[in-house]
């Protein structure tokens, strides 16, 4: 096998036992996190191939297979990948592979069917899984935490507009959902043209988990559903990117939800607190891995909470 190719040898013997004969024909690594993502040729096709020391992606990932991703493998054709393998021990899952470009950085990611499709999907996705009382309390340790950690990252008047919210917050039963962790255009693969009745498919499920369905729509609404001179701009976080020229995200937002059939607004209690937690998550994440631009947009992402909810 090529000295180029980032397994470590324990993952490089399990991919080997996989597929005998392999042949790596790209790598498509975001370069953080230290997550290898590689296409390979096998004698039974083309299959993806992801692989990391640092495991949590990766039971995440193969979680998600195996529980979440059956509304989307029951369409036809199927809107997921299939699970092949997993040995989350070595760090290393192999899925098929999805035909098709990423909708991020290509003439799509600006379509209203693409995300009128990709709510479609996401409806699917968010089965009720179980009720809990104690996501709301967990959720505030984060951001508690997060608070404690952006001192300096953030203008201090948002700081504490956000550590005001947090304590008004009253704690509630929650649904949770099997939810995406990461549903934007750079986790979305469109196969052929989408005016033209091409298909979206969702890949990486490596921030999958059960959670209230509101989550999943907050990075939506700031990356993507904001109006052009308020669209966020630069890294979206491991590469993604998006600049708001000729963007129109109310259009975005009203495709996307006519296909999902609700709005974040119907559990409002949680739809706020979340947008606060991912807010503050987002600045002290890209300070810690080094994404200035990322970092920014949790700026970004905290002032309009800001706007939003005080």
């Amino acid at each position: 096998m090529p000295d180029a190719t980032p397994l470590t040898p324990p993952q490089r013997a399990v991919v080997d036992a996989w597929f005998p004969g392999w042949v790596l024909e790209e790598d498509l690594s975001w370069g953080l996190q230290g997550i290898a993502v590689l296409r390979l040729r096998t004698a039974g096709g083309p299959v993806v191939v992801k692989a990391s020391e640092t495991k949590h992606h990766l039971i995440r990932e193969a979680r998600a297979h195996r529980q979440m991703t059956g509304p989307l493998l029951a369409l036809t054709p199927p809107r997921a990948a299939r699970l092949l393998h997993a040995d989350t021990r070595a760090g290393v899952v192999a899925a098929s592979w999805l035909p098709g470009n990423l909708v991020a950085g290509s003439p799509h990611e600006r379509s209203p069917e693409v995300f009128r499709q990709a709510g479609e999907l996401l409806a699917r996705v968010h089965v009720p899984r179980e009720q809990t009382t104690g996501y709301d309390a967990a959720v505030l340790n984060k951001v508690d935490d997060f608070l404690a950690r952006a001192a300096g990252l953030a203008p201090p008047g948002h700081l504490r507009a956000a550590e005001r919210l947090a304590a008004a917050h009253r704690s509630a039963p929650r649904w949770l959902s099997a939810t995406h962790g990461d549903y934007t255009p750079r986790n979305w693969v469109v196969d052929g043209d989408p005016a033209a009745g091409g298909l979206v498919h969702v890949i990486d499920w490596g921030r999958s988990g059960y959670r209230p369905w509101v989550t999943d729509l907050v990075r939506l609404e700031h990356q993507w559903f904001q109006p052009s001179q308020d669209a966020g701009s630069g890294s979206t976080g491991d590469g993604g990117e998006q600049d708001g020229a000729g963007h129109d995200g109310g259009g975005l937002r009203a495709a996307f939800y006519a296909g999902y059939g609700r709005e974040p607004a119907e559990e409002s209690d949680s739809w706020r607190l979340d947008n606060i937690l991912q807010a503050l998550g987002t600045i002290v994440w890209s300070r810690e891995v080094g994404d200035a631009a990322f970092e920014e947009e949790g700026r970004r992402m905290l002032a309009r909470v800001v706007d939003w909810f005080a």
